[in-house]
């Protein structure tokens, strides 16, 4: 494959399904960069490619703000959910083989895996895992996951406890155990690893040299990216999270011009450099609607946003576009392509942003119809952010002030000393520490904190800023009919993690 690195960034390049303008990139490339000041993002990488070459690849900003070292088109990012389409591909493949067929029952292979009830279970297939419609609610049960020691046994085992939204099959309800059990079928029928399939079927011969399949590779690695929040005015500097234990939902870290690869596969319908990978007839089948989402009145012409199997779908300005994106704590990518021109993108940041949302549109909007004076996507979006998070501010600011003013009194602190199990999750234990009440969510290392008296029996906490980017959140103690503590809940308000799925029992 060609590589053209943007150090010069202008050229014109004309190709018979892709072509664009000196001033396009230009205008791309200090959009980019206006985009990176304006959400503070510390580094970014993008690239642009067509079938066979990667036409425009660049770094902005930093990959980490203390050393000073700068993105490039190698530096290393964590890809999140983008993992998904890898291995959503992984079993067509092995659909190709015959090994597997999409209408397979999940239990056949999997006979720990339990939903909700026993008709779901029963009847759960290959296809519903990777197009999200099981009925739980988007993200439920990651905090099972996330961070924690649990083993993909025990995560998939547990999730029968987790309670649906709607009925199985009718509705979008986004799903990181479902990939995880996706992958554990993978191992079944492969008798590989996740990782060692997807890298011996993938990486290594699409020459992704620097693409990682674990954050314990990254000790030997170089050229990596700082993950970053953005709070008060400054990026905190975040710690890599070991995400192994959902690895078939997420766990791939690469660099754009490594990830383009990946992309130009698609591009060319699974056969690139005259060897097969996979067939058009399954990419076609990753990439047809399977789970549809309800579609507002817009100006970009979108008619229809859908998901298939481990890939996003919508149409923009009369084109089918193929996407996903990827949030990592302190990382947020994203990618697509549109396979009627021959188009594909890649963006990397190391801050959790909406950027990557906006660029796409930006870019989508130059490339596709050619006009470089359309809608400021950026801005339009910090706008609403901005908006939001001025609305949350307020909230918690009002919520402070309510700080003991409803009732200042407490039972001793002793009392609330316990271990405390929820019947999916686990445990969280209550101690007291240089006579202030300390709890740590036991299977979840980076989950632990001091707890202030809010009012009555409730308390605010916050995680470590290092480890998590989490806002304060609030536990609260349940009392029985003899005055005596019996339940401990948690609240953290986040469109993530939802702590209040699980009820912790006095033991």
């Amino acid at each position: 494959m060609k590589l053209v690195k943007l150090s010069l960034l202008l050229f014109f390049l004309v190709t018979t399904t892709f072509s664009q303008t000196t001033e396009q990139l230009k205008h791309l490339d200090s959009y980019f960069q206006k985009t990176l000041n304006e959400w503070h993002i510390p580094g970014m990488a993008i690239a642009i490619v067509n079938a066979d070459s990667i036409v425009f690849s660049k770094g902005y900003g930093y990959a980490n703000l203390e050393k000073r070292t700068k993105v490039d088109g190698n530096t290393l990012f964590a890809v999140a959910s983008n993992t998904k389409a890898f291995t959503a591909t992984s079993l067509a493949k092995l659909v190709e083989d015959g090994k597997l067929k999409w209408t397979d029952k999940v239990i056949d292979y999997i006979p720990y895996f339990r939903m909700y009830n026993d008709y779901v279970t029963n009847h759960f297939t290959i296809e519903d895992l990777l197009s999200h419609h099981s009925g739980l609610a988007t993200f439920s049960g990651d905090l099972l996951w996330y961070g924690t020691s649990k083993t993909p046994q025990e995560i998939i085992s547990a999730q029968q406890y987790l309670k649906p939204k709607t009925e199985f099959r009718t509705t979008y309800g986004y799903s990181n155990i479902a990939f995880l059990t996706a992958g554990e079928i993978l191992v079944k029928i492969s008798g590989k690893s996740w990782q060692n399939y997807v890298t011996e079927n993938f990486v290594k011969p699409l020459g992704m040299n620097r693409t990682l399949t674990s954050t314990s590779q990254l000790k030997r690695a170089t050229n990596v990216a700082t993950p970053y929040y953005f709070k008060d005015g400054e990026n905190i500097e975040l710690e890599w999270l070991n995400w192994d234990n959902i690895a078939p939902a997420g766990a791939i870290i690469s660099s754009v011009n490594d990830f383009s690869k990946w992309i130009q596969l698609n591009i060319n319908e699974g056969t690139i450099a005259s060897k097969k990978y996979f067939s058009k007839k399954n990419l076609h089948r990753l990439t047809t609607p399977h789970t549809n989402f309800s579609v507002n009145a817009n100006d970009e012409k979108v008619h229809f946003k859908s998901y298939g199997l481990g890939w996003g779908l919508q149409d923009y300005e009369g084109y089918k576009i193929v996407s996903h994106g990827g949030g990592y704590d302190g990382m947020i990518s994203k990618s697509f392509f549109i396979p009627e021109k021959k188009i594909g993108v890649v963006i990397l940041t190391n801050s959790l942003n909406w950027a990557a949302s906006a660029l796409t549109n930006k870019i989508l909007d130059v490339l596709l119809t050619g006009n470089t004076n359309k809608k400021d996507w950026s801005s339009l979006y910090l706008f609403y952010k901005t908006r939001r998070d001025s609305i949350t501010k307020n909230k918690q600011l009002k919520n402070e002030a309510l700080r003991q003013k409803l009732n200042s009194v407490h039972l001793a602190f002793e009392n609330y000393t316990g271990t405390y199990k929820d019947k999916m999750y686990g445990t969280v234990t209550v101690s007291l520490k240089n006579k202030q009440l300390y709890f740590t969510m036991d299977k979840t290392s980076i989950f632990y904190g001091f707890l202030t008296h809010w009012n009555g029996n409730i308390f605010t906490f916050n995680f470590n800023k290092n480890l998590s980017s989490l806002p304060e959140g609030k536990l609260w103690f349940d009392i029985d009919k003899n005055g005596k503590v019996n339940v401990l809940h948690i609240d953290v308000p986040n469109p993530d993690f939802d702590f209040t799925e699980f009820e912790f029992i006095k033991q």
